[in-house]
């Protein structure tokens, strides 16, 4: 909208689409909660919730942009694929990838949706969530039988991630395929995304392991100072 408000013959005549036609797209954005109307003049105007819909989405092109050259160099470096994953409602989705050179590598396809619980991309970003939040998702998982450990294990190894600052898959949601996440801290030291390296298994060995994970914390440290993180975590609610 080019003002704060607007008739409803006002925004038909710029969209160039008739009344009824503009009148029920509002009523379905009114439902949604991205317009409201003004009971006593009758505009339309747009709601807080489109602006914070669109903050969300700005800091996520944001934090891409952040990360593309970090991730390019970090692919260079270990020659596996490269991914950066955010939280959506009760999923992990990868908004980024860099894929690696290799003949064998693993491919991370963009806005694919996970389970928060399965995967060490996932784990991680699981791992720095508010308690009640976290144990919801595992008994959401644990009911549709998509654990990939028993829940005592998972709330184990989610604990060892925020001790450790990492978190690694082996042979865990793909057979064959391994990862290794670390977390992205915003300026508020909020988790914001997790940085991964996935690869097949058969080029992990234990001293590769070591390097992969140094060098996927020091690229994640390295975005996280780049997004104004100053090394302070928050912590989680309870």
């Amino acid at each position: 909208m080019e003002k704060p408000d607007m008739f409803l013959g006002e925004i038909a005549e710029k969209s160039k689409l008739s009344k009824s036609t503009v009148h029920r797209l509002l009523a379905t954005m009114i439902l949604c909660g991205y317009v409201k109307q003004n009971e006593d003049n009758q505009k339309y105007s747009l709601s807080l919730k489109l602006f914070r819909l669109g903050s969300i989405v700005g800091g996520t092109m944001s934090l891409r942009s952040v990360a593309l050259s970090f991730m390019k160099q970090l692919c260079g470096e270990i020659s596996e694929t490269v991914g950066l994953s955010i939280v959506d409602d009760d999923y992990r989705v990868c908004i980024e990838m860099v894929e690696s050179a290799e003949v064998v590598r693993n491919f991370v396809k963009v806005g694919q949706r996970v389970p928060l619980y399965q995967g060490a991309s996932s784990m991680v970003l699981l791992s720095f969530m508010p308690e009640a939040r976290k144990r919801r998702l595992i008994e959401q998982g644990e009911k549709d039988g998509q654990l990939l450990m028993t829940a005592p294990e998972l709330m184990d190894r989610l604990e060892q991630i925020v001790r450790l600052g990492y978190g690694t898959s082996i042979n865990d949601r793909i057979p064959g395929a391994f990862s290794v996440s670390a977390p992205v801290f915003d300026h508020s030291g909020h988790v914001v995304a997790s940085l991964t390296a996935a690869g097949p298994v058969q080029r992990l060995t234990d001293n590769r392991l070591q390097f992969l994970i140094e060098k996927v914390t020091q690229s994640a440290h390295q975005i996280s100072a780049a997004m104004g993180h100053s090394g302070v975590m928050m912590e989680t609610t309870r």
